[in-house]
């Protein structure tokens, strides 16, 4: 065995020493379920905390309709005084004694005034109780809780779309963590073809200058360029792990699960033009129609503000009683039925001031709208061009791939045939390997463009 001989084996003994002390995916429990991308999506949906916030928003508003109506309907209040007073009640059991003057009291209240307290009735006082049961029944109110409860509808279905917009993002943040796993994958694939290709012809170059038909030269380059191929190979599955990671914490597993991606990269070409587009997006979008009821419900505000200016009117109804005692009946009992109305004649302002400030609400909703329209157009445009231009580096990346593989074909049978160059193999694979990555970086573009675009437009 000649000296180079032995560098060489010395070589493949360290390789394979490097290679076996790499973690290995199977050392980590992989799950074999295979997780499609609308699996993905519905977990991240049931487990999200942005999907659980948007749905108790929800929830809450649909309480506020009911806290709305609640001032449309009958009321029952119980009003109950405990007091003392130096004066009998006209309906007072004449009877029953009252009380003494506490000596502590009077002493008191004299040094109050500055002197004794001789007054006659002070020196005796009487407890009064007296319990009253209110009935009320709003019959008009200038229209301020009908127009309560609409606004409340309005912010109910406003907190509906709320939710129908948070599972549109949440659905394009688990699609673009799906892609860019599938993006790692397969480049991690190419960096394992890299070494796969530069083993083999490894053992070629070997050969031929075992049987000195090439120089060292030749070999060195080989292993110097298998080494580099090694070194991506180690950054593109430390990159595929750490996109995994990623889309497990936005779907909310465990960032260990290894379950296998069922989809994969397609192509379909959009058809739509770009008008068409931002028409389907003004329509679909649940912020457009959120928007909208946020400039109904500045309008209910309005509404409600102005009902200041109109009178209220509501039945009443009151049954009362009264006695010295809290458990006799010796006391008095009365009750009343009526019609009960308040107009505010002057109030300095104020109802004024709360119209105009709705007012200027109404306003700013509308310009909100309109930015909005302004953002969702340029958005579409921006994804309708990103998808354009990652449709055409497909078509060209695919061309450019298989040319490369030709050209790397051959140039290891020109090599073989002692009229090639071991440069130009190196130089072949290097191209092969750049015009992949091209192309799955493309397909990648063109996918998650199109997943922004569909979310843009609200149909994703």
């Amino acid at each position: 065995m000649n000296r180079y001989q032995k560098y060489c084996t010395s070589f493949a003994l360290a390789a394979v020493l490097f290679m076996t002390t790499l973690p290995s995916a199977q050392a980590e429990e992989p799950n074999p379920a295979a997780l499609t991308l609308a699996d993905s999506i519905n977990l991240a949906i049931e487990n999200n905390p942005a999907m659980k916030l948007a749905q108790s928003t929800q929830e809450k508003a649909a309480w506020s309709i009911k806290q709305a109506k609640a001032y449309n309907g009958v009321t029952l209040g119980y009003d109950y005084t405990l007091a003392r007073t130096d004066t009998p009640p006209s309906w007072y059991n004449n009877t029953t004694a009252g009380y003494p003057l506490p000596s502590s009291l009077a002493t008191y209240l004299g040094s109050l005034v500055g002197k004794s307290i001789s007054y006659p009735g002070w020196d005796t006082v009487y407890n009064a109780y007296q319990h009253q049961l209110k009935l009320t029944l709003p019959v008009y109110t200038g229209g301020k809780i009908e127009n309560s409860i609409a606004m409340a509808k309005h912010g109910e279905a406003a907190a509906g779309l709320g939710v129908d917009s948070t599972r549109q993002q949440l659905a394009l943040e688990v699609t673009s963590s799906y892609f860019t796993v599938l993006q790692a994958r397969n480049l991690a694939n190419v960096a394992q073809q890299a070494v796969d290709d530069l083993s083999a012809h490894l053992v070629n170059v070997q050969n031929h200058y075992d049987a000195g038909t090439v120089s060292l030269s030749d070999v060195l380059q080989t292993q110097v360029r298998l080494a580099n191929a090694r070194n991506n190979l180690i950054k593109a599955q430390n990159g595929f792990k750490l996109a995994r990671y990623k889309l497990n914490k936005v779907i909310g597993i465990s960032l260990h699960n290894e379950a296998t991606l069922a989809d994969t990269f397609d192509y379909k070409p959009f058809t739509l033009t770009v008008d068409d587009s931002i028409s389907t997006a003004l329509k679909s979008r649940p912020e457009v129609s959120q928007v909208n009821l946020k400039v109904a419900m500045a309008s209910d505000k309005v509404k409600i503000a102005g009902s200041g200016k109109l009178p209220t009117v509501a039945l009443v109804g009151t049954e009362t009683w009264a006695d010295t005692n809290p458990s006799t009946s010796k006391g008095k009992d009365s009750w009343l039925v009526g019609v009960n109305v308040q107009f505010n004649v002057f109030d300095n302002g104020l109802t004024k001031t709360e119209v105009k400030q709705a007012e200027h609400e109404v306003e700013e909703a509308k310009e909100q709208a309109r930015l909005l329209t302004d953002k969702i157009t340029l958005e579409v445009c921006q994804s309708y061009l990103s998808v354009k231009e990652a449709a055409e580096r497909i078509t060209n990346n695919q061309v450019a791939v298989h040319q490369s593989e030709t050209d790397y074909q051959l140039a290891q049978e020109r090599y073989e045939a002692g009229v090639g160059t071991n440069l130009d193999v190196i130089d072949a694979e290097l191209a092969m390997i750049q015009a992949k990555t091209n192309y799955i970086q493309a397909l990648y573009d063109y996918n998650n463009s199109r997943a922004q675009l569909d979310k843009a437009m609200g149909t994703i």
